[in-house]
Protein backbone atom coordinates (compact mmCIF):
# COMPACT_ATOMS: atom_id res chain seq x y z
CA UNK A 1 0.00 0.00 0.00
CA UNK A 2 3.26 2.30 0.90
CA UNK A 3 4.18 1.68 -2.79
CA UNK A 4 0.30 2.72 -4.51
CA UNK A 5 -0.41 5.22 -2.00
CA UNK A 6 1.99 7.94 -4.11
CA UNK A 7 0.23 7.42 -7.47
CA UNK A 8 -2.86 7.96 -5.71
CA UNK A 9 -2.00 10.97 -4.45
CA UNK A 10 -0.94 11.87 -7.57
CA UNK A 11 -3.96 11.06 -9.47
CA UNK A 12 -6.77 12.05 -6.40
CA UNK A 13 -4.55 15.10 -6.51
CA UNK A 14 -6.32 16.48 -9.57
CA UNK A 15 -9.63 16.36 -8.23
CA UNK A 16 -8.72 18.05 -4.75
CA UNK A 17 -8.90 21.64 -6.20
CA UNK A 18 -12.37 21.27 -7.31
CA UNK A 19 -13.70 19.98 -4.38
CA UNK A 20 -12.84 23.73 -2.66
CA UNK A 21 -14.27 25.93 -5.87
CA UNK A 22 -16.39 24.18 -8.82
CA UNK A 23 -14.84 25.85 -12.14
CA UNK A 24 -18.64 26.30 -13.48
CA UNK A 25 -17.37 28.79 -16.81
CA UNK A 26 -15.52 25.70 -17.85
CA UNK A 27 -18.50 23.35 -17.49
CA UNK A 28 -20.65 26.15 -20.07
CA UNK A 29 -21.55 24.52 -23.30
CA UNK A 30 -20.83 27.05 -25.81
CA UNK A 31 -23.56 26.86 -28.52
CA UNK A 32 -25.56 29.34 -30.49
CA UNK A 33 -28.87 26.84 -30.61
CA UNK A 34 -31.67 26.89 -28.14
CA UNK A 35 -33.15 23.78 -26.44
CA UNK A 36 -31.24 20.99 -25.01
CA UNK A 37 -27.59 20.10 -24.85
CA UNK A 38 -25.68 17.74 -22.28
CA UNK A 39 -23.96 14.80 -21.22
CA UNK A 40 -23.91 12.08 -19.48
CA UNK A 41 -20.91 9.83 -17.94
CA UNK A 42 -20.40 6.77 -15.95
CA UNK A 43 -17.30 4.84 -15.48
CA UNK A 44 -16.48 1.83 -13.11
CA UNK A 45 -12.81 -0.16 -12.69
CA UNK A 46 -11.44 -2.68 -10.48
CA UNK A 47 -8.45 -4.60 -10.44
CA UNK A 48 -6.55 -7.13 -7.63
CA UNK A 49 -3.25 -7.46 -7.80
CA UNK A 50 -0.98 -7.56 -4.65
CA UNK A 51 -3.63 -4.94 -3.52
CA UNK A 52 -7.49 -4.82 -5.00
CA UNK A 53 -8.38 -1.63 -6.30
CA UNK A 54 -11.74 -0.02 -7.16
CA UNK A 55 -12.88 2.98 -8.75
CA UNK A 56 -16.34 4.96 -9.77
CA UNK A 57 -17.40 7.76 -11.29
CA UNK A 58 -21.10 9.25 -12.58
CA UNK A 59 -22.21 12.57 -13.84
CA UNK A 60 -24.34 14.11 -15.83
CA UNK A 61 -24.01 18.33 -17.54
CA UNK A 62 -27.36 19.19 -18.73
CA UNK A 63 -28.32 23.18 -19.97
CA UNK A 64 -30.84 24.78 -21.75
CA UNK A 65 -30.91 27.95 -23.46
CA UNK A 66 -33.26 29.88 -25.01
CA UNK A 67 -33.56 33.88 -26.55
CA UNK A 68 -33.44 34.92 -22.01
CA UNK A 69 -32.91 32.21 -20.16
CA UNK A 70 -30.23 29.53 -19.38
CA UNK A 71 -30.48 26.58 -16.86
CA UNK A 72 -27.54 24.78 -15.95
CA UNK A 73 -27.12 21.40 -14.11
CA UNK A 74 -24.14 19.48 -13.03
CA UNK A 75 -23.89 16.61 -11.05
CA UNK A 76 -20.62 14.22 -10.53
CA UNK A 77 -19.93 11.37 -8.20
CA UNK A 78 -15.71 9.77 -7.31
CA UNK A 79 -15.47 6.88 -4.87
CA UNK A 80 -11.53 5.19 -4.94
CA UNK A 81 -11.32 2.16 -2.75
CA UNK A 82 -7.52 0.47 -3.03
CA UNK A 83 -6.19 -2.81 -0.05
CA UNK A 84 -9.49 -1.95 1.26
CA UNK A 85 -8.68 1.61 2.51
CA UNK A 86 -11.21 4.51 1.02
CA UNK A 87 -8.85 7.27 -0.73
CA UNK A 88 -11.45 9.57 -2.16
CA UNK A 89 -14.99 10.17 -1.58
CA UNK A 90 -17.13 13.60 -3.28
CA UNK A 91 -19.58 14.46 -4.73
CA UNK A 92 -21.37 17.64 -6.09
CA UNK A 93 -24.47 18.81 -7.18
CA UNK A 94 -24.31 22.85 -9.36
CA UNK A 95 -27.67 24.31 -10.51
CA UNK A 96 -27.49 27.69 -12.23
CA UNK A 97 -29.97 30.04 -13.57
CA UNK A 98 -29.22 32.88 -16.03
CA UNK A 99 -32.10 35.69 -17.13
CA UNK A 100 -30.91 37.69 -20.02
CA UNK A 101 -30.84 41.24 -19.15
CA UNK A 102 -29.64 42.97 -22.66
CA UNK A 103 -26.78 42.00 -24.69
CA UNK A 104 -24.07 42.92 -21.97
CA UNK A 105 -25.82 42.13 -18.96
CA UNK A 106 -26.84 38.91 -17.35
CA UNK A 107 -28.72 38.09 -14.13
CA UNK A 108 -27.16 34.89 -12.17
CA UNK A 109 -28.93 32.33 -9.48
CA UNK A 110 -27.02 29.81 -8.36
CA UNK A 111 -27.05 26.65 -5.66
CA UNK A 112 -24.72 24.03 -4.89
CA UNK A 113 -24.46 21.29 -2.59
CA UNK A 114 -20.91 19.17 -2.04
CA UNK A 115 -18.98 17.01 0.11
CA UNK A 116 -15.25 15.98 0.07
CA UNK A 117 -13.48 13.66 2.18
CA UNK A 118 -9.99 14.80 1.01
CA UNK A 119 -10.89 18.15 2.22
CA UNK A 120 -12.66 17.51 5.34
CA UNK A 121 -16.17 18.21 4.18
CA UNK A 122 -18.81 16.66 5.61
CA UNK A 123 -21.18 19.37 3.75
CA UNK A 124 -21.12 22.46 2.04
CA UNK A 125 -23.67 24.23 0.69
CA UNK A 126 -23.96 27.32 -0.86
CA UNK A 127 -26.49 30.20 -2.78
CA UNK A 128 -25.99 32.96 -4.30
CA UNK A 129 -26.81 35.68 -6.66
CA UNK A 130 -25.15 38.41 -8.81
CA UNK A 131 -24.47 40.39 -12.07
CA UNK A 132 -22.64 39.41 -15.22
CA UNK A 133 -21.06 40.84 -17.54
CA UNK A 134 -19.98 40.31 -21.01
CA UNK A 135 -17.02 42.55 -21.50
CA UNK A 136 -16.41 42.34 -25.06
CA UNK A 137 -18.08 41.61 -28.58
CA UNK A 138 -15.22 39.34 -30.49
CA UNK A 139 -15.99 36.03 -31.34
CA UNK A 140 -11.83 35.51 -30.86
CA UNK A 141 -11.30 37.24 -27.48
CA UNK A 142 -14.39 37.29 -25.02
CA UNK A 143 -13.97 38.35 -21.58
CA UNK A 144 -16.77 37.80 -18.52
CA UNK A 145 -16.90 39.17 -15.05
CA UNK A 146 -19.10 38.31 -12.56
CA UNK A 147 -19.84 39.26 -8.73
CA UNK A 148 -22.44 37.76 -6.49
CA UNK A 149 -23.17 37.59 -3.29
CA UNK A 150 -22.89 34.38 -1.37
CA UNK A 151 -24.20 32.58 1.46
CA UNK A 152 -22.54 29.57 2.74
CA UNK A 153 -23.19 26.49 5.46
CA UNK A 154 -19.90 23.92 5.93
CA UNK A 155 -19.33 21.00 7.99
CA UNK A 156 -15.95 19.71 8.21
CA UNK A 157 -14.59 16.33 10.45
CA UNK A 158 -11.33 15.80 12.18
CA UNK A 159 -12.18 17.98 13.96
CA UNK A 160 -16.12 18.60 13.78
CA UNK A 161 -16.95 22.07 12.55
CA UNK A 162 -19.82 23.67 11.63
CA UNK A 163 -19.66 27.58 9.54
CA UNK A 164 -22.42 30.14 8.25
CA UNK A 165 -20.34 32.09 6.19
CA UNK A 166 -21.58 35.14 3.89
CA UNK A 167 -19.40 35.45 1.29
CA UNK A 168 -18.35 37.73 -2.27
CA UNK A 169 -17.84 34.84 -5.06
CA UNK A 170 -16.43 37.23 -8.00
CA UNK A 171 -14.67 36.10 -11.11
CA UNK A 172 -12.75 36.87 -14.49
CA UNK A 173 -12.83 34.90 -17.30
CA UNK A 174 -11.72 34.66 -20.46
CA UNK A 175 -11.22 32.73 -23.99
CA UNK A 176 -8.59 33.91 -26.50
CA UNK A 177 -8.75 32.22 -29.80
CA UNK A 178 -5.67 33.70 -31.71
CA UNK A 179 -5.97 31.27 -34.64
CA UNK A 180 -8.06 28.65 -35.65
CA UNK A 181 -5.94 26.00 -33.72
CA UNK A 182 -5.16 27.17 -30.76
CA UNK A 183 -7.59 28.07 -27.86
CA UNK A 184 -6.60 29.63 -24.54
CA UNK A 185 -8.77 30.23 -21.49
CA UNK A 186 -8.86 31.46 -18.23
CA UNK A 187 -10.87 31.52 -15.01
CA UNK A 188 -9.80 33.46 -11.68
CA UNK A 189 -12.73 32.92 -9.00
CA UNK A 190 -12.21 35.15 -5.93
CA UNK A 191 -14.41 34.15 -2.77
CA UNK A 192 -13.71 36.30 0.48
CA UNK A 193 -15.62 36.58 3.21
CA UNK A 194 -17.76 39.54 3.57
CA UNK A 195 -17.09 40.68 7.44
CA UNK A 196 -13.95 39.56 7.11
CA UNK A 197 -11.61 39.97 4.05
CA UNK A 198 -8.86 38.12 5.54
CA UNK A 199 -10.49 34.95 5.03
CA UNK A 200 -10.26 34.33 1.84
CA UNK A 201 -10.46 31.88 -1.24
CA UNK A 202 -8.38 32.01 -4.88
CA UNK A 203 -8.52 29.83 -7.29
CA UNK A 204 -7.69 30.04 -11.19
CA UNK A 205 -8.13 27.75 -14.09
CA UNK A 206 -5.99 28.37 -17.19
CA UNK A 207 -6.32 25.81 -20.18
CA UNK A 208 -4.40 25.76 -23.48
CA UNK A 209 -5.42 23.60 -26.41
CA UNK A 210 -3.89 23.40 -30.02
CA UNK A 211 -4.19 21.50 -33.19
CA UNK A 212 -1.88 19.28 -33.80
CA UNK A 213 -3.21 17.43 -36.83
CA UNK A 214 -7.35 17.77 -37.95
CA UNK A 215 -7.97 15.05 -35.88
CA UNK A 216 -5.28 15.14 -32.71
CA UNK A 217 -5.30 17.99 -30.02
CA UNK A 218 -2.40 18.81 -27.49
CA UNK A 219 -3.91 19.86 -24.15
CA UNK A 220 -2.32 21.33 -21.31
CA UNK A 221 -4.35 22.65 -18.32
CA UNK A 222 -2.85 24.35 -14.41
CA UNK A 223 -5.29 24.41 -11.80
CA UNK A 224 -4.54 26.52 -8.41
CA UNK A 225 -6.18 27.08 -5.13
CA UNK A 226 -5.25 29.34 -2.20
CA UNK A 227 -7.20 29.11 0.69
CA UNK A 228 -6.17 31.35 3.80
CA UNK A 229 -8.37 29.54 6.59
CA UNK A 230 -8.36 25.87 5.30
CA UNK A 231 -9.22 22.78 7.56
CA UNK A 232 -6.33 21.52 9.97
CA UNK A 233 -4.09 19.92 7.98
CA UNK A 234 -5.46 20.53 4.63
CA UNK A 235 -2.64 22.92 3.18
CA UNK A 236 -3.42 26.31 2.16
CA UNK A 237 -2.07 25.70 -1.85
CA UNK A 238 -2.76 23.08 -3.65
CA UNK A 239 -2.04 22.85 -7.52
CA UNK A 240 -2.09 20.55 -10.80
CA UNK A 241 -0.89 20.40 -14.06
CA UNK A 242 -1.77 18.13 -16.61
CA UNK A 243 -0.97 17.61 -20.49
CA UNK A 244 -2.60 15.06 -22.18
CA UNK A 245 -3.74 14.45 -25.88
CA UNK A 246 -7.21 14.91 -27.13
CA UNK A 247 -8.41 12.65 -30.64
CA UNK A 248 -11.51 13.03 -32.27
CA UNK A 249 -12.77 11.30 -35.44
CA UNK A 250 -16.24 11.32 -37.52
Amino acid sequence: MKRLFPIFLFVLGSFQIHGQILNVEQQRIITDTTGWAGRIGLSIAASKFTKSLFSFNAGSHLQYKDSKNLYLFIVNYDIVNAGGERFDNRGHAHFRYNYKINALVRWEFFTQVQFNSLTKIRLRSLTGTGPRFKLSNYEKAKFYWGIAYMFEYEELVDPIVFHNDHRISSYFTFTLIPEKTIRFSNTTYAQPLINNFNDFRIANDSNLVFDINKNLKFTTVFSFLYDSNPPIDIPNTNYVIRNGLQYKFK
